[in-house]
């Protein structure tokens, strides 16, 4: 119980005053408990953060994880981005520290990929049988996970903050747009190349 307190404590600190400023002794004091007892949970501050992220990306992968409605490849792309669209407008505060970590030299982007792909490998695998069927180009997995990530988060970012926008469709359905058209097969980019080098 008082694990989870600290976890409890520590996320709406670092969402309030920001990961670093937050000390663990600020998280102790307002979760009611002795330093020392975060320590016996917690080996570090890190650890701490660590245990967060973990959490918030374990518990969208659950969200993600059932059952889909789709059969074709595109539509269960879209309903995986809608899916995690839908959890982190629900869920505010991890998708808040999600945004710090995403700048935090702590978390460089091979660990924030190796994290999503470890929780989220249904992902990955969707998106290599696309390129198989030629629906999405054949980029290098790490570029794409990337290019996914980074949107989600802007995305998720705008309709928390602006949360009129997340109830319109334009904006909903814009942004798989965006998404799905940057992950397109290159043939009118190789061609504009080819043509540039004539």
């Amino acid at each position: 119980m008082k694990r989870q307190q600290l976890l409890d404590t520590a996320l709406a600190l670092f969402v309030a005053n920001g990961v670093q400023a937050t000390s663990t002794a600020s998280i102790a004091r307002e979760a009611g408990v002795a330093t020392g007892t975060l320590f016996h949970h917690f080996a570090s501050k890190q650890a701490l953060i660590d245990t967060l992220y973990l959490e918030a990306k374990q518990d969208l992968a659950q969200v993600l994880s059932s059952p889909l409605d789709a059969t074709a490849l595109p539509e269960q792309l879209r309903q995986l981005w809608e899916r995690a669209l839908a959890w982190a407008t629900s869920h505010p505060s991890q998708l808040k520290l999600m945004l710090q970590l995403s700048h935090d030299p702590a978390y460089p982007i091979s660990r924030h990929q190796d994290l999503m792909l470890t929780t989220m490998g249904f992902i990955g695998n969707r998106i290599e049988q696309a390129q198989q069927q030629g629906l999405l180009a054949p980029l290098p997995m790490p570029l794409v996970l990337n290019f996914f990530r980074q949107h989600f988060l802007s995305t998720a970012q705008l309709f928390i903050e602006q949360p009129e926008l997340a109830r319109q469709a334009q904006y909903q359905q814009g942004a798989f747009h965006i998404l799905w058209q940057g992950l397109q097969p290159l043939t009118h980019l190789s061609q504009d190349t080819a043509a540039a080098t004539r």
